[in-house]
C-alpha cells in the first residue's frame, strides 16, 4: 500500500478522496476491485508526489489523518492522530482563526498565512472532502509564496522611491512657475476689476425696473436707461442733452434750485413729481436722487417710479372707507389693523369672538402676549419673525403662524397681509386678513404621521424580506452552486458537451445568486446597522459607479458629533439612493456629487449631477410627474423629517438637489 500510508494514517488516501460506491458500480469481482484500488493509489500517489506543496488531512475533530512527505519534512515528524493545533501552532486549544467549522459546512476557504517554524509566507487553500461512509474531512493545501512576497513588497519600495522623486521635481516647477504666473494674474486682475465695476454699473443701469435720469450741473439730460423712454414716451436721443425742466407738467424755479442745491451739496433727497409724456399724458411718480461722480465729474442720479395705478388705489380706497368698514365687520374671517409699532388699530367682530378680546380691550395693544404668543410650540422666537415682518412687509404677502387666544388655547392661522401706505407712499399700517387652519394643520399632521408609519412599515418589510432573501435563498442557491461544480469531481472522461452545459446552468446560477443579493442589497443596506449611515453611503457609492459607470464622489464631515436615529438614516439613506437612481435612469449623468454636511442646527445635504436635467416649473404643475415620481418621494421623506428640499434644474444644464433637515428633531439625546 505503499506511500500513501503515512506511518500510523490507518486509511489510504484513495479511500479518503474515492466517492461513495464509485468502485461498486465498476465491478463486482473482487480481484479486479483490488485492482482498480492498487491502480487508483498508484495515481494519486503521483499527483501528490508531483505537487510542489504541503498536504495535510483532518477530520472534524481537528485530529491529523494524513500528511504528505513535504509536510511530514515542514513539522519535522509524521504528525497523524495528533491535533493540528497542536503541531502546527503548538497551542493546546483550537486557534481562534480557524476555519474548519466553515470547510465542514461545505465551504472552501482561502488565505495567506506566516509560517511560525520557518517564518515564510504560504497561501493555504482549505476545501472539504467526504468519504465513503458520508463524513467529511478538511483537505489543506499550503504553496509556499515567500519569495513572491518579497518581490512585491521590494517593487512596492521602488515605486514608493520613484513617486517621491517625481513629487520633488513638480513641487520644483511648481515654484518656479508661481511667481512668473502671480505677476501675470495681478496685472490681469486689475484689468478685469476695471472691466468688471463697468459692467456691472451697466447692467444695473440698463436693467432696473425704475426709470434713472442722469442730470449734469446745467439741469440738462446726461443719460437715460430702457425705463426711463418707456415712461416718457421719448426716445433716448430726444432725451439726451433736454432739460430735466421740460418734463415737469408745472414746473416751480424756485423750488427746483433748492431741490438741486441739496443734492449736489451732498443730500439725498426724495418727493413726488408729475411728468408729461410725449403724448401728453400725466404721469404721478415719485423720486429719488443723490449725487454721483462720473470720470470726475459731479453728476446727479435720480430713480423715478410710476405710481400712478397706486394713487389711484389709495383714492378709491379712501372712498370706500365706509363700505370697507361694514364689509369687515359682517365678514366670517379674522380682519384686523395694526400700526408699524405693533399695536392693533381695528379688530372686527368675528376676531373678537375668535380671540376672546372685546374691542375695547384690545385696541391700543400690541400683538405680542396678546394674539401672537412670544414663542411658538416648537419654540420658535415669534418676536423676531414680527421684527422682521416689519422690516420687509413684501416677503410676507401671506404666511401661515401659531396664534394664541386669550384663554391659552393655541391656534394655526392664514394670514393675507397688505401695506397701507400714507399719501407720501410710506406705509403707516398693515391690514391683515386671516383664516382658522388649525383643523387642517393637524390633518396634515395626522397624514404625515400615517405617512410616516407607512413607511416605517414597508422599511420593516423590506428588512424582514431582505434577510429571508440573503440567509435562505442566496445560500440555497450559493449550496447548489457548489454542488453543481463538484458534480463531476472524481469522475474521469466527462462527455466535454456534458461538461459544456453544467458550466453553463452554473454561470446561470452565478447571475442568479448575484442578482438575489443585490436585490437583498437594495432592500435593506446590510451596513447600515453595523458600519453607520456614512460608512454604508460610503461603499453604496463605491458598487453604484461600478455597476452604473457613473463617476460618483461622495464626502460627508461633522456626522460623527451626531447620533441619527434609525428612522432618520434609512430616510437619508433612501433620499441619496433615489437620487442616484434618477441621476442613472432619467438624467444619464457622467458624474454626481453628494456632500453631507453638519452645519448646526441642520444637516445639509447636496446632490448634483451634469445630467440632462429637466423643467422644475412643469414638474411641479404636473406636466411631467410620471417621469419624476421619485423626487415627490424625495419632499415627502424630506417633510417627514422636518426639513427642507430645494430642487434645482434647467433642461442640458443638469440637476441640483438642496435638502436642510434639523438635528434638533433627529438627534438622539
Amino acid at each position: 500500500m505503499g506511500g500513501f500510508f503515512g506511518p500510523g494514517s490507518g486509511k489510504m488516501l484513495a479511500e479518503i478522496l474515492r466517492p461513495a460506491n464509485h468502485l461498486a458500480d465498476l465491478t463486482d469481482d473482487p480481484e479486479e476491485l483490488r485492482r482498480i484500488i492498487r491502480e487508483k493509489d498508484r495515481l494519486f500517489e503521483a499527483m501528490v508526489d508531483a505537487f510542489d506543496g504541503l498536504i495535510f488531512i483532518s477530520s472534524f475533530d481537528y485530529r491529523i489523518t494524513y500528511m504528505n512527505e513535504r509536510m511530514i519534512q515542514y513539522a519535522g515528524y509524521d504528525a497523524c492522530g495528533r491535533y493540528c493545533y497542536q503541531v502546527f501552532h503548538n497551542r493546546d486549544t483550537v486557534c481562534p482563526w480557524c476555519s474548519n467549522h466553515r470547510v465542514m459546512r461545505g465551504e472552501t476557504v482561502r488565505y495567506e498565512i506566516l509560517g511560525p517554524k520557518d517564518e515564510r509566507w504560504y497561501y493555504v487553500v482549505n476545501t472539504p472532502i467526504r468519504h465513503t461512509d458520508g463524513s467529511l474531512s478538511k483537505y489543506t493545501l499550503m504553496m509556499d509564496i515567500h519569495d513572491l512576497k518579497q518581490v512585491e513588497e521590494e517593487l512596492k519600495t521602488h515605486r514608493d522611491r520613484l513617486e517621491d522623486m517625481v513629487r520633488a521635481r513638480t513641487a520644483a516647477l511648481t515654484a518656479t512657475n508661481a511667481k512668473l504666473l502671480k505677476e501675470i494674474e495681478e496685472r490681469k486682475h486689475i484689468e478685469r476689476t476695471l472691466r468688471e465695476s463697468q459692467r456691472r454699473y451697466r447692467i444695473l443701469f440698463d436693467g432696473s425696473m425704475d426709470a434713472i435720469f442722469i442730470i449734469d450741473q446745467q439741469a440738462r439730460i446726461y443719460d437715460v436707461n430702457e425705463a426711463a423712454v418707456g415712461l416718457t414716451g421719448y426716445a433716448r436721443h430726444e432725451l439726451i442733452g433736454r432739460s430735466i425742466q421740460e418734463l415737469y407738467r408745472s414746473f416751480d424755479k424756485e423750488a427746483f434750485n433748492e431741490y438741486f442745491n441739496r443734492v449736489m451739496k451732498g443730500e439725498s433727497y426724495s418727493n413726488e413729481a408729475v411728468i408729461m409724456r410725449e403724448d401728453g399724458r400725466l404721469v404721478t411718480t415719485e423720486f429719488s436722487s443723490k449725487i454721483i461722480v462720473i470720470n470726475n465729474r459731479p453728476l446727479i442720479h435720480t430713480s423715478v417710479r410710476d405710481i400712478s395705478a397706486r394713487k389711484a388705489a389709495e383714492e378709491a380706497l379712501r372712498r370706500s372707507e365706509a363700505k370697507y368698514r361694514e364689509l369687515v365687520e359682517n365678514a366670517n374671517s379674522i380682519i384686523i389693523r395694526f400700526n408699524t409699532e405693533g399695536r392693533i388699530t381695528f379688530f372686527n367682530e368675528y376676531a373678537q369672538h375668535f380671540f376672546g378680546w372685546s374691542e375695547e380691550e384690545i385696541i391700543g395693544k400690541n400683538l405680542l402676549d396678546t394674539i401672537l404668543p412670544p414663542t411658538d410650540s416648537l419654540g420658535r422666537d415669534i418676536a423676531s419673525k414680527l421684527k422682521d415682518f416689519f422690516a420687509h412687509p413684501e416677503k410676507y404677502a401671506t404666511n401661515e403662524i401659531e396664534n394664541i387666544c386669550r384663554n391659552g388655547r393655541r391656534a394655526w392661522v392664514a394670514w393675507t397681509n397688505r401695506p397701507i401706505r400714507s399719501p407720501s407712499g410710506s406705509t403707516k399700517e398693515f391690514l391683515c386678513v386671516g383664516v382658522d387652519i388649525t383643523e387642517r394643520k393637524q390633518a396634515k399632521e395626522y397624514i404625515q404621521s400615517l405617512t410616516h408609519q407607512l413607511l416605517k412599515a414597508q422599511e420593516n418589510e423590506r428588512l424582514k424580506i431582505s434577510r429571508d432573501l440573503h440567509d435562505h435563498i442566496a445560500q440555497d442557491l450559493s449550496s447548489l452552486n457548489i454542488g453543481l461544480q463538484t458534480l463531476f469531481d472524481g469522475h474521469e472522461n466527462i462527455d466535454p458537451e456534458l461538461q459544456e452545459k453544467l458550466a453553463y446552468i452554473i454561470k446561470i446560477l452565478q447571475r442568479s445568486i448575484t442578482e438575489v443579493r443585490n436585490l437583498a442589497y437594495d432592500l435593506r443596506p446590510p451596513g447600515l446597522d453595523q458600519l453607520g449611515l456614512v460608512r454604508t453611503l460610503y461603499i453604496y457609492c463605491e458598487e453604484f459607479e461600478k455597476t452604473s459607470g457613473i463617476r460618483t464622489d461622495f464626502s460627508a464631515a461633522g456626522l460623527d458629533s451626531v447620533k441619527l436615529d434609525d428612522d432618520a438614516q434609512i430616510n437619508i439613506y433612501r433620499l441619496i439612493q433615489e437620487a442616484l437612481h434618477n441621476a442613472k435612469k432619467h438624467a444619464r449623468a457622467e458624474r454626481v456629487v453628494i456632500r453631507l454636511v453638519v452645519s448646526s442646527p441642520h444637516l445639509l445635504v447636496r446632490i448634483i449631477d451634469d445630467g440632462l436635467g429637466f423643467d422644475v416649473t412643469r414638474w411641479k404643475t404636473g406636466a411631467i410627474s410620471e417621469k419624476h415620481m421619485g423626487l415627490q418621494s424625495m419632499v415627502e421623506r424630506t417633510e417627514l423629517l422636518g426639513g427642507s428640499i430645494d430642487i434645482r434644474s434647467k433642461p442640458d444644464s443638469g440637476t441640483g438637489i438642496f435638502i436642510k433637515i434639523p438635528i434638533r428633531e433627529i438627534e438622539n439625546e
